[in-house]
């Protein structure tokens, strides 16, 4: 008898014991502490990048507004020494001294364009508040500048420097003279 009893002993050790409520929590808990580590990680390796990728890319907008700024200084060199050649002929030659100055503002001129620059429109155009400072108007066709005194530049879409201009008024110059001689007779 004891036989038989020792063996349903270890056939109940034998069968498969369903797991206790209590072992299933634990195991989600190991699974979802597990899960949690890998997503914690994850975000720091993607933060490290991330912070990685902005210092890459402050240095690379830092050498591009370097290099941007030394292609500039390199092109304008040209003009400084067009400028020292020509105040060494001036004392030589002060007769040759326009064509030279008129040479260099040329080349300057090119040299702004390469770069991207453009002068705003002068006289004949349009007056245009985005381009345009107003600083006077005389007899001549309304809205049309008629004196530039200081030439606007602009680069791309920004403005560097508004043109300084005298607008025409409207008033015609016929007119103008018949109002003054009418304003004179009374």
């Amino acid at each position: 008898m004891e036989n038989e009893k020792n063996m349903t002993e270890a056939a109940v050790d034998q069968t498969p014991a369903e797991p206790s409520e209590l072992d299933q929590l634990k195991g989600e808990v190991e699974f979802l502490k597990a899960e949690l580590e890998a997503s914690k990680n994850k975000f720091l390796r993607l933060y490290a990048d991330f912070e990685n990728y902005k210092k890459r890319m402050a240095h690379e907008l830092e050498a591009a507004q370097r290099n941007g700024k030394f292609d500039a200084v390199r092109s304008l060199l040209g003009t400084l020494d067009d400028l020292e050649r020509a105040l060494g002929f001036a004392s030589v030659k002060p007769e040759d001294l326009i064509p030279g100055v008129k040479t260099v503002l040329e080349n300057f001129t090119r040299n702004l364009k390469s770069l991207g620059v453009e002068s705003v429109p002068g006289v004949g155009a349009e007056f245009d508040p985005r381009y345009h400072e107003a600083i006077g108007a005389v007899e001549g066709e309304d809205g049309k500048v008629m004196h530039v005194y200081q030439q606007g530049f602009r680069y791309g879409d920004l403005l560097v420097r508004p043109a300084r201009v005298v607008v025409g008024n409207g008033v015609k110059e016929a007119e103008g003279s018949e109002q003054s001689a009418e304003s004179e007779k009374n």
